[in-house]
């Protein structure tokens, strides 16, 4: 979207609100939830959606995003902040119940995945259809409520936002639904350029001598990292980086998709905060992302933006997200998994030239746009 695009959705937006003021809610869920990259996609986009309604140009109407009383909710100076509903409730009650009560009568803005079922003004993000394509990596219980959330919301939602071209030919392909029904608004990188890097978790992942990878997922069975566990594994005895697996699991949706390592060289730190996070990248000869399917993958966007070279899988999304900055692989493949990563273990100045690829990459995706395509469609063109 261009700068004439931009003025134009701030030109419509107060033209809607003219003569009253509009209120578009936005879902908090994601506020009280464990961080995955559903998560922090939600939390970036209302950032950089606050960040834009600082312009003079914007529109005059209230941004309220409605938060669980167990939500942690950003600083945001644009956006106001409520808490609704009572404590104890879970979390799909609170959705389903208290959200829509309280979002009333206005546009409710869903950024996470999910969204209230009966609620009809409302723009929804599905991120993928790993439901539909990928049945065997849920429990049975999140499959059919996600595969019928989906069916009822792209009938009666206003609008829906997903995350990368792929995404939207799966959606478009699973839902019966035309070109024009989805909108792509692609997460980015910067977020992790202003944080400061904490070294302490070096230490923990065993990074002195040879160095290491780092590969960055939940316990999910499409993220492949058992595949990658048994690749690594096959290295050569020679073989001396280590593999530092980051990311927890979430039995509540995911079958557990990770086989025990055996090998001393493979650490696991589990869940990181982002300054540790920022550290690895930053150390690490390279992230490994043998993923199966992926709406859009932000641990590649991060790690380019943090200098981090790439080998990826050529499956679903990934190529689309990191074009030519990084060396792709079958992710179905052990013998190709372990090629790459010896290639890019014995390679120096192929990391450096993806390091720089990569960097030319990530400023090609960003925040501020996903937050101008979401904008764009809160109003009809």
């Amino acid at each position: 979207m261009g700068s004439a695009d931009y003025q134009w959705v701030f030109a419509s937006l107060r033209g809607a609100a003219a003569g009253r003021m509009t209120t578009v809610f936005i879902n908090g869920k994601f506020t009280a939830q464990a961080t995955t990259g559903v998560q922090r996609s939600a939390a970036y986009t209302v950032d950089a959606l606050d960040r834009l309604l600082a312009s003079p140009a914007a529109p005059p109407g209230r941004w309220v995003l409605l938060c669980p009383l167990a939500g942690r909710p950003p600083a945001l100076k644009h956006i106001e902040v409520r808490q609704v509903g009572g404590a104890g409730r879970s979390l799909h009650l609170w959705e389903q119940a208290v959200l829509p009560w309280a979002a009333r009568g206005a546009m409710l803005l869903n950024l996470a995945g999910s969204a209230p079922f009966f609620k009809r003004r409302q723009v929804c993000t599905f991120h993928d259809a790993a439901v539909f394509d990928c049945p065997e990596a849920h429990t049975w219980a999140f499959r059919l409520w996600y595969r019928l959330l989906f069916r009822r919301v792209a009938r009666s939602a206003r609008v829906l936002l997903t995350v990368s071209e792929f995404s939207k030919r799966q959606l478009m392909r699973h839902l019966d639904l035309p070109d024009t029904a989805i909108a792509v608004a692609s997460g980015g990188g910067e977020h992790m350029l202003p944080v400061h890097a904490d070294p302490a978790v070096l230490a923990r992942a065993g990074s002195a001598g040879a160095g290491f990878f780092v590969a960055v997922g939940s316990a999910n069975p499409v993220k492949n990292h058992a595949a990658l566990i048994r690749a690594f594994e096959a290295l050569p005895p020679g073989f001396e980086p280590r593999l530092v697996l980051v990311g927890d699991a979430n039995p509540a949706v995911f079958k557990r998709g990770e086989a025990a390592a055996t090998s001393a060289r493979i650490v696991r730190v589990g869940r990181v905060p982002d300054t540790e996070l920022k550290a690895l990248y930053g150390a690490a000869l390279g992230l490994i992302f043998p993923s199966l399917y992926e709406g859009f993958g932000l641990p590649l966007l991060e790690a380019m933006a943090c200098g981090c070279p790439v080998a990826a899988s050529n499956a679903a999304s990934i190529p689309e997200v990191c074009g030519d900055a990084a060396i792709y692989f079958d992710p179905h493949s052990q013998a190709a998994m372990s090629a790459a990563i010896v290639q890019l273990a014995g390679d120096s100045a192929l990391r450096e030239r993806l390091r720089a690829l990569g960097a030319v990459r990530a400023r090609q995706f960003s925040w501020d746009h996903a937050a101008r395509v979401v904008l764009s469609r809160l109003v009809p063109r």
